[in-house]
């Protein structure tokens, strides 16, 4: 389980990684100074690593979830926010006088099949089949732990699997052609990594590791390394030699093990004031809704900064994404959970 005082540093870093993809979408259409934002495309692989932390426990419980309260609670958690959202772009894109293409494929989630179809709609949906996929890895990865009492050291030789395959397909993946390498990259064989590196800082926060550094080095290491990594990324982008592509391709797994060692970090902070812990799961409670929505506002942000500037059409496309983030998990996004936990609750076992 996850304690109690650490729901809150996990809510306020998905807040966190939702506001790093808000800027490295905002910022070139607004016109905000870049530089090391242009990296904040990696608060995707933030969220991957949170949600390998969050499912830790029932991959290492021992035992496998009942699946039917499992994939209630999952699909209420996930899908009527999406549903929502997909509605809104199909309306844009509809009212832009584009065809509506690819909805059966959206509506399955399964729309990663080429980045025409996965971005035709909203670029940021590219990550809900990965997402949804993990869910169904779950249970899977919990039966093949629950057989044995060796848990603990399968699931390191799991990871190093996945980090061989996701090393093995990088030169055959071909951006242009969109070959399958490509695709599997921005699936489970290409995640699998960050998902691990979750479930390792789980393990090491639950059996209170010898810790070498006092959390706050740590965390300062943590963050140095990444913005090292975000300056090695501004600058690998200016470089045409194609013998750069691969290396560029994967300083997203650098960056994800960087937060994993912040994570773990944050975890060992002293408890914080009320204020700050309900700022951190509200940060948490928008995130998804903030991750959805946020595309919707680069129109009205961009004709609104022709009349008042960067800095103005900034601060009312944010109150405009904050509302209706609002709204839609107040509206939607809750209700839907607590019906999921509830129907869950209804369908499971004794």
């Amino acid at each position: 389980m996850i304690e109690k005082n650490d729901t809150w540093v996990i809510e306020a870093w998905r807040g966190v990684a939702a506001l790093m993809v808000v800027c490295v979408h905002w910022g070139p259409s607004l016109g905000w100074p870049m530089g090391p934002l242009a990296f904040g495309f990696t608060g995707v692989d933030i969220f991957f690593v949170l949600s390998g932390f969050v499912f830790a426990p029932t991959v290492l419980a021992g035992r496998v979830p009942q699946l039917l309260p499992y994939a209630l609670r999952r699909i209420t958690r996930i899908y009527p926010a999406y549903l929502v959202a997909l509605l809104l772009y199909a309306v844009l894109a509809w009212q832009a006088g584009k065809p509506l293409l690819y909805l059966p494929e959206h509506l399955l989630m399964a729309q990663m099949q080429s980045r025409e179809m996965v971005f035709y709609y909203n670029p940021v949906f590219w990550s809900l089949p990965a997402e949804v996929a993990f869910y169904a890895l779950v249970p899977l990865l919990a039966w093949w732990l629950a057989d044995s009492g060796h848990a603990y050291w399968r699931w390191p030789m799991v990871f190093a699997l996945a980090l061989a395959l996701r090393l093995a397909m990088v030169p055959q993946a071909d951006g242009a052609s969109q070959n399958w390498a490509y695709i599997c990259l921005h699936h489970i064989p290409g995640l699998l990594v960050e998902f691990f590196l979750g479930i390792w800082v789980w393990q090491r926060h639950q059996a209170h590791a010898r810790r070498r550094l006092h959390p706050g080095a740590q965390a300062a290491l943590a963050l140095l390394g990444w913005l090292l990594l975000a300056q090695l990324f501004v600058q690998m982008t200016s470089w045409s030699a194609p013998a750069y592509d691969w290396r560029l391709g994967q300083i997203a797994l650098a960056a994800a093990a960087c937060f994993a060692w912040l994570l773990e970090a944050s975890l060992c902070f002293p408890p914080p004031r009320a204020w700050c812990a309900a700022a951190g799961r509200w940060a948490g409670k928008l995130s998804y809704s903030m991750y959805l929505l946020h595309t919707a506002w680069l129109i009205p942000g961009q004709l609104w900064s022709t009349r008042w500037g960067t800095l103005g059409a900034s601060v009312l496309a944010g109150m405009g994404l904050l509302v209706s983030c609002w709204l839609l998990h107040l509206l939607v996004e809750e209700p839907a959970r607590r019906y999921g936990r509830a129907w869950a609750q209804r369908c499971s076992l004794p």
